[in-house]
């Protein structure tokens, strides 16, 4: 996000308590939001827009609570919130309403931001991001993009969110007045806000008259069912108050890790030369309307989308032979590009399913294989065979390769031992598809089985971990998270194929490691880590790291990440993320640079949710 800096406004000189930094650019201070009954949704959203620069530093702290599906309440938590974002400083207290809740505290001081349990005194040290140096920041308003604030993108918390209300006005949508309210001792007008006219209502917001700023946030349920889901409050509010740089320090007595190498010095790529619409390959993913009428849609977007000044062509919907009516996973392509896999039934009582066969060039679709139940299928390495598991529906499994062209569709799960069943079908390492038993408490023998005749075989001499290994491209590494059930720690490690010469890479106590994927040139890895859901909510940070190891690097924050896909090149790294600010969508890290945008192309509208990618070579 460096490139939206020119769009900052800084302080060039201020008097307070503080010192402040010089400033490049005079500061924009608009009017008082003067916002009521009478206000139109086009001043409402203009309003939250221009919301930060009409305070300098914030104090609150109120109540954030999440819902079941009955109106009981599932959690409850306390948030303190100080702001002061022209020196790139916050402090955040989370508190649950549980003893048994982890209680975090969140500091920047400028140059490095704390993260830090207070239950077990761990404290996570990071070095404060240039991108989110923004001070005031106003987003530019661009038609089907959205910005989030890139300093409460570094804090994550509900609370603090509140505080930058343009991250909920970027949205095309329908803001309405409703009723004048008191809220925090300050004057608050009623808004609903709606995907479009007669969309059921998607949140109520509290809007502070003067400032603009959420003081209370409803959020509704999806499905258009009216049904409450959370509820954030401010108790109370202080604007401006003075700020010491004391306040924004760690408590004495608490370890601190050592800080990560930024990413930006150990590009994935060193160099930038342009691409061509055939290196940059196809983005494909599913549109999700949130509208009822609508169906899903499968879509294409160029992966020249991504480039920085590129001619990014229109968007285009792919016809597809069937109604998308069930889970829908991921298409599968083959290492050339040219097909892809996917399973799916196209009966309306979701069963057989049929393995497809896409072929992009011409457009069709042409069923290769068809059982009662079929797992997401995947190419080997050479792209001769498709891999799928079966269901019957009553217990029963097995896992079946096939030819491109439908021909030589065969069993090759007789050769695992039966107590080991059900198995789990991970993938391919060189010519044969990787399995391991899928129940708690069984065998934790990892096998090999050959696609060609079915043979099968140990993948190590000794028992290991139940884990899911992902083979690298070259083959030449197997990636795993080595989870301890008493500890709780989660260590990712690399081992050669025979299981020598393991390494551990990263160390996370808690929470969980997935997905873990692997850059075409086998070279790094990138994995997201779910931080604890009892805190909070939920909360994902995507790494990269080095087969070799050291420090692992941050490179994108969100809420709850889905897939992480790399580009062809493997200087893009492609996030699913399912509950943005915007809904659910794609974002891209250039790992050149650590910039991040959302996906942009011509006819691609945030008014859907997107999911499901797959990055066609």
């Amino acid at each position: 996000m460096r490139r939206l800096s020119l769009l900052i406004l800084f302080l060039l000189t201020a008097c307070s308590r503080t010192q402040r930094p010089a400033a490049s650019f005079p500061i924009l201070t608009p009017p008082a939001a003067d916002l009521d009954l009478a206000s139109t949704s086009d001043e409402i959203r203009r309003a939250m827009l221009e919301n930060a620069p009409r305070w300098m530093t914030l104090q609150m702290d109120g109540t954030i609570t999440w819902f079941a599906s009955d109106g009981s309440t599932v959690q409850s938590m306390q948030e303190k919130v100080w702001l002061d974002p022209l020196n790139n400083r916050y402090k955040v207290e989370l508190t649950g309403n549980e003893p048994s809740l982890d209680r975090q505290l969140k500091i920047s001081d400028g140059s490095n931001m704390y993260n830090v349990n207070l239950n077990s005194g761990q404290v996570e040290t990071l070095p404060y991001p240039d991108s989110a140096r923004v001070g005031q920041y106003v987003p530019p308003l661009v038609e089907g993009q959205a910005y989030p604030n890139p300093i409460w993108g570094q804090i994550g918390t509900p609370l603090s969110q509140l505080a930058f209300p343009s991250d909920y006005a970027q949205n095309s949508g329908v803001f309405t007045s409703i009723a004048l309210d008191s809220t925090a001792g300050r004057e608050a007008l009623i808004v609903e806000w709606r995907f479009a006219e007669n969309s059921p209502v998607s949140w109520k917001l509290w809007l502070d008259t003067q400032t603009a700023l959420i003081l209370k946030l409803h959020e509704f349920s999806k499905d258009g069912s009216g049904v409450l889901q959370s509820e954030r409050i401010v108790n109370t509010l202080l604007l401006n108050p003075p700020v010491e740089a004391s306040m924004f320090t760690l408590p004495p007595g608490l370890p601190t890790a050592p800080i990560p190498t930024p990413a930006g010095s150990q590009p994935v790529v060193t160099e930038s030369g342009t691409m061509t619409a055939e290196e940059a390959g196809e983005i494909y993913f599913f549109l999700q309307p949130r509208q009822a009428g609508e169906g899903i849609r499968l879509a294409r977007v160029s992966g020249l989308c991504v480039v920085e000044g590129a001619d990014c062509p229109q968007m285009q919907i792919v016809n597809v032979p069937f109604a998308f009516n069930f889970t829908i996973n991921a298409l599968s392509w083959s290492p050339d590009g040219n097909f892809a896999a996917f399973s799916y039934s196209d009966q309306p009582n979701g069963t057989p399913t049929k393995v497809w066969l896409f072929d992009p060039a011409a457009g069709m679709w042409t069923a290769l294989a068809e059982f009662a139940y079929i797992d997401p299928p995947f190419w080997s390495p050479d792209g001769a065979w498709i891999a799928f598991r079966t269901q019957d529906g009553l217990g029963g499994e097995d896992v079946y390769v096939i030819r491109r062209d439908g021909s030589e569709l065969k069993s090759v799960s007789a050769g695992l031992p039966v107590e080991g069943r059900p198995y789990i079908m991970d993938g391919w390492y060189t010519e044969n598809i990787l399995m391991r038993p899928a129940l708690p408490g069984g065998s934790g023998s990892v096998y090999l089985v050959r696609a060609s005749d079915g043979y099968a075989r140990p993948m190590f001499d000794a028992t290991t971990t139940k884990a899911q290994f992902i083979a690298a491209p070259d083959a030449s590494l197997l990636a795993y998270d080595d989870y301890d059930y008493n500890s709780q720690n989660h260590l990712l490690k690399v081992m050669e194929p025979d299981g020598a010469n393991t390494v551990t890479l990263v160390n996370f106590t808690g929470g969980s490691l997935y997905p873990i994927v692997w850059s075409p040139d086998s070279k790094w890895i990138a994995f997201n880590y779910f931080g604890s859901f009892t805190a909070g909510g939920p909360s994902a940070e995507v790494y990269l790291v080095n087969r070799n190891g050291g420090n692992p690097s941050s490179v994108y924050k969100g809420t709850t990440v889905g897939r992480l896909v790399f580009s062809p090149n493997g200087r893009y790294l492609l996030v699913e993320e399912t509950t943005s600010i915007s809904g659910g969508h794609l974002f891209v890290v250039d790992l050149n640079t650590l910039e991040q945008k959302i996906l942009v192309a011509p006819g691609l509208s945030t008014a859907y949710d997107w999911y499901a990618p797959s990055w066609r070579p």
